[in-house]
This record gives structure tokens, sequence and C-alpha cells, in this order.
């Protein structure tokens, strides 16, 4: 039986290699969207998008926070294109769906009895808004798994931060409130780089895999060097699913975590300190990179 799995995400390129890679390893039952790299809307059909051409309807996704909880949306269209998927054709809009996804989250949450997994890619928000709303949800899931910015230890920079930095509030209550926390850093993901000579192999795996060169090919561009290798390029998001399906493929520490909220710091990632009010947090330390490109190539087979 496949892993459980609902992603909040706001894709975003290395998000949409992350759903196209999970819709393939895992049992994503719902996905749910947030505004980050770029706004909710575009990141609502971009995902509809991808799961319609991978011949996935049946998977639901969900609107949920069009900007973080105190802060305007700062987008990374730079990086990921205007609407977020490179340079691929305007994807006509629909309406967003009137229901927020926390609310559907939860009750479908609440329906079920097996294991229940949670991934998310992009800010917070969502999952914050929905651990507010519904403090029971928060210690339902088997594994909380984030992609979240720079760890303790690491070099602090606004846009390497990004999840973290765009929203630190919700960033904050998640490590509060969460249970079966597990994160992965950029000081992790930074290391597990794609070439940028490997790209063209997407394009031998159908409609999907000429849809993952094009995007692929424009985000090395802009990513490469970003690992501190010219001729690769990081694809961040793809750990957290690594991270659920084949967590043997890291190390792990255990951390109790709290992020800076405001001022000059903000998105910072600390060891908490002071009361014992914080769940351990299961954080990569580092991944074995071959095994990590072995896997990610045979999601495609």
């Amino acid at each position: 039986m496949r892993t459980r799995v609902i992603i909040d995400m706001d894709p975003g390129i290395d998000d949409a290699l992350a759903l196209m890679i999970a819709i393939r390893r895992l049992d994503v039952v719902t996905v749910s969207t947030v505004g980050g790299n770029v706004k909710l809307a575009d990141t609502y059909q971009n995902a509809r998008y991808l799961l319609d051409l991978a011949g996935r309807q049946d998977v639901p996704v969900l609107a949920g926070a069009s900007r973080p909880m105190f802060y305007p949306l700062i987008k990374a269209a730079d990086i990921h294109g205007e609407a977020g998927l490179g340079g691929t054709p305007n994807i006509p809009h629909v309406p967003l769906p009137r229901e927020r996804a926390w609310t559907a989250i939860a009750a479908y949450a609440h329906q079920q009895t097996e294991p229940l997994h949670l991934i998310a890619t992009g800010p917070l928000t969502n999952i914050a808004v929905l651990f507010l709303a519904h403090p029971e949800i928060a210690a339902r899931w088997e594994s909380i798994t984030c992609m979240f910015g720079a760890l303790p230890g690491t070099h602090v920079d606004r846009f390497e931060e990004f999840n973290v930095y765009l929203d630190p509030h919700a960033a904050d209550i998640v490590l509060r409130h969460g249970k079966n926390i597990q994160l992965i850093g950029i000081n992790v993901a930074h290391r597990a780089l794609l070439p940028l000579r490997d790209v063209a192999r997407f394009k031998s795996y159908g409609r999907v895999g000429q849809l993952l060169f094009e995007m692929l090919t424009f985000y090395g561009e802009q990513a490469k060097g970003e690992g501190g290798d010219p001729g690769a390029f990081p694809v961040d998001d793809v750990l957290t699913i690594a991270a659920v399906d084949a967590p043997d493929l890291f190390e792990w520490v255990e951390l109790p975590l709290a992020v800076v909220r405001e001022g000059p710091l903000r998105g910072t990632v600390v060891v908490a300190q002071g009361p014992a009010d914080r769940p351990i947090c299961r954080i990569a330390s580092s991944v074995n990179v071959d095994g990590f490109l072995d896997w990610l190539w045979a999601s495609f087979q």
C-alpha cells in the first residue's frame, strides 16, 4: 500500500517536478495551493494543469491563502516565470473554489482512520491556519514534511529562506503546534544538484517529460550555480517527496526550533530556548546525493 499524502504547494517549477514524482511514488489524495512563488490564482491553476496533463484529474485541488498572515506577498517570478511554470503558454484560469483549503483538509482528515502524511513545499500559511482553526488536526499526521529554508548554522539570505522568510509567523505556528515534523533545509537541498546536461533526459517521458524538460531548462538557467556548481542546479522541493518515500536517503538530527518573525533577522530559524512547549523536529543533516538522483530518475521508469 502506497503512502497516503496531502501536498500543500505553490507551483513553481521545482514544486511541479515534486508533484510529478509524488503521483508516481505516493498516493496523493489532495493538493492544496497557496500564494508563494506566484499568486494564488496561478499556483491553483498550475496544480490543476499539471495533474490534468498527467491524467490525474481525480486528485482534488484546493485553494488556500493568497498572501502571508501579516506580510505582503513576495513572488519569485524571476526564478519561476511570471505565472510559475517558466516560459510555458498562459494557462486559462478558472474561478478559485469558494471553500478554503484548511476547511476541506480538516473535513477530510477527520474522516480518515488510515495513516496520512502532510507535505508542504511552499510557505506554511495554509498549514498554520489549519492548525489554529482545527487544533485537533495538528497531531493527526504520521509526518509533516516541509521545505523549510535555511536551518540553524546555515548562512541566512532572504531569498534562500524564501518559504520561512515569506511567512515567518506561519512557520513558527507550525513548529509550535505540529507533531512529527521533519524539515529539509537548503543546506541539504543545495547538495542534491541536478546537472544541466541531464535535463534533456526528461524528453524521453512523454508529454509530462516534455513539459518538465521545458520548465527545467528555464529554471536551470536561473538557478544554476546555487549549490556551488555552475553546471548544475538544486531541485529543492523534490527532496520533501524523497524524505517521505525514501527517508533512508537522509541523515537526521532532532532539535526544537523557532523562527524569528520580525526585524532584520526575519525568517531566521533558531534552536528554541526557554519554555519546553515546542515539539522536537526531525531535521535532515545530509543526503545521499547519488542515491537521491537514482531515486529521482527511477520515478520516471
